[in-house]
């Protein structure tokens, strides 16, 4: 990690010391050596609102303009919230998602969809949702209950948030 990564979350972690009810999310380095590119997500337990990454991009540009971190090299800064598309990273976004309809990749590879019931420091409590069996076009559809299931959060690799717009 470069001096300036380093100096960027340094800055970052100041300024949600001064704004408790945000939390971060991830901070995403990029770009090339021309020029660089800052992406950091927030977000808050009732969702955060683009005034609020708006108001945190112009301090943290501020700090990174006043301390001189890249010289006169160009750079581009992106503060945002995570968005509906993006895989739940943190324990306060599965939190926030209790009761919604959750997509999850496991790194055995297995895939299904949840409820989410309950979260604790170290994994979730899901309601896995009834797989549909057909066993033929005259027969009903059968639904298969299954049971809750507690997934460490070393388990998952991967979970999103199911939208509907039903």
């Amino acid at each position: 990690m470069s001096k300036q990564e380093l100096e960027i979350k340094t800055y970052v972690s100041d300024l949600l010391q001064e704004r408790a009810e945000i939390f971060l999310v991830d901070i995403v380095f990029g770009g090339t050596n021309s020029r660089k590119k800052i992406l950091v997500i927030l977000d808050k337990d009732s969702g955060i609102l683009i005034d609020e990454c708006g108001e945190f991009s112009r301090a943290l540009g501020n700090l990174i303009e006043e301390n001189n971190l890249f010289g006169d090299a160009p750079y581009v800064l992106e503060v945002s919230s995570p968005g509906m598309d993006r895989p739940l990273q943190v324990t306060r976004q599965y939190k926030r998602r209790i009761g919604n309809k959750l997509n999850f990749l496991l790194n055995d590879g297995s895939q299904f969809e949840a409820v989410l019931t309950s979260v604790s420091e170290d994994g979730v409590v899901v309601e896995p949702i009834p797989a549909k069996v057909k066993k033929s076009k005259k027969e009903a559809t059968v639904e298969l209950a299954p049971e809750p299931r507690k997934l460490r959060f070393e388990e998952i690799k991967k979970c999103n948030l199911i939208v509907s717009f039903k």
